[in-house]
């Protein structure tokens, strides 16, 4: 908490962010009510701020909405060393409303105050629920441009209380850009050069470790067509002694060109990959050796995606 705070992650917050305190406003998420009263009750770690919201999101049984919140602010602002107090804070965002739904109780009539007294239940049963031992697992996606990575890894981080690594985010990250940027490089050029690829994947593997440590499953999602790439992932993954998988994504070729080439013109994704990166992936790619296959679960991105099991789970 003390390097958070000399490193520049407590700051001026709302202090009080829970679903409570936010309106859904000219179509956008607005929060209001934030405490203006006491400044030692609103500057905090943006981690608490943040688990008031995912706390909150679970406790009304949205834990989906949870997990892609604390997604996009992690996309955002790449503060994954903050992600080993998620749980600390939620355990006390949990408690606090613990506590005001029973001073709440105290002073209501009958209905309210069994209302009141079911959301301190709550609030307890979930603070109990995030103290318990977690299993953490890496796992890796493997796929061609188009074939569904990233449209999967959203899903599957909505299933399971996971943290995402995207390396197309982590790329422009690196260059200081913000993930929609459009740097318009060529194939292995610009911000694809081969030395800047080695470096994003050294990140991606940086971040997984501090994450698993940290107790939590990781997913890695990038391409991860060369094999030196998965290779360095089940290194890690031994060293640490987690269960390691590879989400092999699949698509036919005519959906793969449909796919990217809709997604060049909207413009908007982190991944520039267009039919060209296509075309010299499908020239150079080298499919997962025997070995790999036997760690592998193949994704048909082409089908509604079901649940699934992982080790760890």
């Amino acid at each position: 908490l003390g390097r958070r705070r000399r490193a520049g992650w407590v700051r001026e917050c709302h202090g009080d962010l829970h679903l409570g305190n936010i309106v859904w406003l000219n179509d956008r998420s607005v929060p209001f009510d934030g405490i203006e009263f006491d400044p030692a009750l609103r500057w905090q770690d943006v981690q608490g701020e943040l688990a008031f919201l995912t706390m909150d999101l679970t406790r009304r049984g949205r834990p989906d909405l949870a997990r892609r919140a604390r997604d996009r602010y992690l996309q955002a602002t790449g503060d994954y060393a903050g992600v080993a107090l998620a749980y600390f804070f939620e355990v006390y965002r949990a408690l606090v409303r613990a506590k005001v739904a029973r001073l709440k109780a105290a002073g209501a009539g009958q209905g309210a105050r069994f209302a009141a007294l079911r959301e301190c239940v709550d609030c307890l049963r979930l603070a109990e629920a995030l103290t318990r031992p977690r299993r953490p697992y890496l796992a890796i996606t493997h796929g061609l441009a188009g074939s569904g990575k990233t449209h999967f890894a959203d899903w599957l981080l909505e299933q399971k209380p996971l943290i995402r690594l995207r390396s197309d985010v982590e790329r422009k990250r690196l260059l200081g850009l913000a993930a929609g940027a459009r740097t318009g490089s060529g194939i292995d050029a610009g911000a694809y050069r081969r030395d800047l690829t080695a470096a994003t994947y050294r990140q991606l593997a940086d971040n997984a470790r501090r994450l698993l440590r940290a107790g939590w499953p990781v997913l890695v999602d990038a391409s991860f067509l060369d094999p030196r790439h998965r290779q360095r992932f089940a290194r890690l993954a031994a060293r640490l002694g987690v269960p390691f998988h590879i989400l092999a994504c699949t698509a036919p070729t005519q959906v793969l060109e449909q796919r990217v080439v809709a997604r060049a013109a909207r413009g908007a994704d982190a991944s520039e990959a267009g039919l060209a990166v296509l075309g010299a992936q499908r020239a150079t790619y080298q499919p997962l050796s025997a070995a790999e296959q036997a760690r592998a679960i193949t994704i048909d991105t082409g089908q509604p995606f079901r649940s699934f099991r992982l080790d760890g789970d």
